[in-house]
């Protein structure tokens, strides 16, 4: 796990000053915990095309924030290009709220805030009212990706945890032979209220890791039957 941290963000070229100089204060939209104080709404910031995050840059703006570490994440863009990601999360929740391109906080001009993710006031802690999680992704052609950790030989299938990373979901069958693959399209099928022709499950990263790639839902959709279905 990464170690939980606190970093603070700032510029000294942007120090506020004069009639214009509020500061803004955000919130995780999930729990409703302190993420980040800035000097520039995040809607007049620019966004990046790629994701739709806002881009802050610390030459420019102020920028406070109180999060963790989350790791860091390789993702393709484009053919033959990689895009590394140092992730920070919610220290109330966990959710992931922004990003970076280089390993070093300090040295960063630039930090990208997850769209969604935050709020100007304390949001509301009711879960469905929470940004999609980075684990249940809209992907093109409509289709929506759910990034699962799969615990085999449980005592019933059943969701125990949605969260920024994944959806942890058991399963009775042994991973031998398939059984547990079957058992989990079953499940989730039943959950989603979809046929097997409507999903397709991949290999995710590791042994424990699947890929559900699902038709005919929004990624809100599938979030808001994935959380009433969830039994810790």
């Amino acid at each position: 796990m990464p170690k939980r941290t606190t970093h603070t963000y700032s510029s000294e070229d942007a120090a506020p000053d004069g009639p214009q100089s509020d500061l803004f204060v955000y919130y995780c939209k999930h729990c409703g915990s302190h993420v980040l104080i800035t000097d520039m709404q995040l809607q007049k910031m620019p966004k990046r095309k790629t994701d739709n995050s806002y881009v802050l840059d610390k030459k420019k703006h102020l920028a406070r924030l109180n999060v963790a570490e989350a790791g860091k994440v390789l993702l393709k863009r484009g053919e033959g290009k990689l895009e590394r990601q140092f992730r920070m999360k919610c220290l109330g929740c966990e959710l992931f709220v922004c990003y970076r391109a280089e390993e070093d906080p300090e040295i960063t001009p630039l930090i990208y805030v997850v769209d969604g993710a935050l709020s100007s006031v304390a949001a509301e802690t009711n879960p469905q009212d929470a940004p999609v999680p980075p684990c249940i992704s809209q992907l093109e052609g409509g289709l929506v990706q759910v990034a699962i950790e799969v615990e085999d030989r449980a005592q019933r299938s059943a969701i125990t945890r949605v969260n920024a990373d994944d959806v942890r979901v058991t399963v009775a069958a042994p991973a031998a032979r398939g059984e547990a693959n079957n058992e989990l399209q079953e499940f989730m099928g039943k959950v989603l209220g979809l046929r097997l022709s409507q999903m397709t499950l991949q290999r995710g990263w590791n042994n424990k890791s699947k890929l559900l790639v699902v038709e005919d839902l929004s990624a809100r959709e599938v979030y808001e039957k994935l959380l009433e279905a969830v039994q810790p």
